[in-house]
């Protein structure tokens, strides 16, 4: 039997990178899967793939903005009325956000930093937990965070602030739905090769044991065991995928900041808005500001 045998996955950022690579793995361990993308381009061209490998029959869209409440009912809405129920949700989708010194972010831009980052983990656990509850069926909620909320120099702060928060809520929230056998656990990447990651950096120079970026199978693979009943032991963790970069993670920045000085832009200011089709605004920040 398939690992994910007739379960129910909702999967955010389902098109490109992390999310794409786990909605193909789901299905085929047997899932029946909604994915979920604000960038309408990229999450039919993942569909199309889908097709092709003839997994369509137990896959849906929906193009959904994680940082809108009622998206993410929606989202939701479509796989109870889609596929009968839900019994895992990843909420993956994610940007960049906000960059620059702490004297000259944008407090809008910060603000929908975290409604992308960690409102949206918030609200996607709000009404899978609701539907995983009334089912009386437990279930696995899942939430990409990041090395960058582990400690610092290893992201811009905004997505560090928010990453950090989401390795928090995971711990408060798998406390509270414990009793309701629905697991939370949280997903700690580094340096992985997705478009995301492409706007920050460009080479690896990275001093770690495992001297690669990694790949989104390799978030696809954890994501797989913490959504089958292989974990179901397991709830309130981060498991940290990242070569090891963890264990020194000196040079991360340092590679970002090379990457925009190679484009002219010696101090950067703005918002990253990674894959989700959205222009992406980054400046050269003026001495004189």
């Amino acid at each position: 039997m398939k690992r994910l045998q007739d379960k129910v996955a909702v999967i955010t950022g389902a098109g490109s990178g992390i999310g794409k690579e786990t909605a193909l793995l789901f299905l085929e361990q047997g899932a029946k899967v909604v994915l979920a993308d604000i960038n309408k381009e990229s999450l039919e061209e993942t569909f199309e793939i889908i097709k092709q490998k003839k997994l369509d029959a137990d896959a849906c869209i929906s193009v959904t903005d994680v940082s809108l409440e009622n998206d993410i009912e929606k989202m939701i809405n479509i796989a109870v009325d889609r596929f009968d129920g839900l019994n895992i949700l990843f909420n993956n989708a994610g940007i960049g956000g906000a960059v620059g010194p702490i004297t000259h972010i944008d407090a809008d831009e910060w603000d929908k930093s975290f409604q992308i980052l960690l409102k949206s983990v918030f609200l996607g656990c709000k009404y899978a937990a609701r539907v995983m509850i009334k089912n009386n069926v437990g279930g696995s909620i899942i939430n990409t965070a990041s090395i960058a909320g582990m400690g610092g120099g290893s992201g811009p702060l905004a997505y560090s602030a928010a990453k950090a928060g989401i390795i928090n809520f995971c711990i408060n929230a798998a406390i509270e739905l414990g009793p309701n056998k629905i697991r939370v656990n949280a997903i700690s990447p580094g340096t992985i090769d997705t478009p995301l990651l492409a706007t920050a950096i460009e080479d690896s120079k990275l001093d770690q044991p495992i001297k690669d970026f990694g790949m989104p199978i390799d978030i696809a693979n954890t994501a797989l065991f913490l959504a089958s009943d292989e974990s179901r032991f397991i709830t309130g963790i981060n498991i940290c995928v990242d070569g090891g970069i963890e264990l020194d993670r000196s040079g991360l920045m340092k590679d970002a900041a090379e990457h925009y000085a190679k484009m002219g832009i010696e101090r950067v200011v703005g918002m990253n808005m990674g894959s989700t089709g959205i222009e992406s605004v980054i400046t050269d920040l003026q001495e004189d500001d």
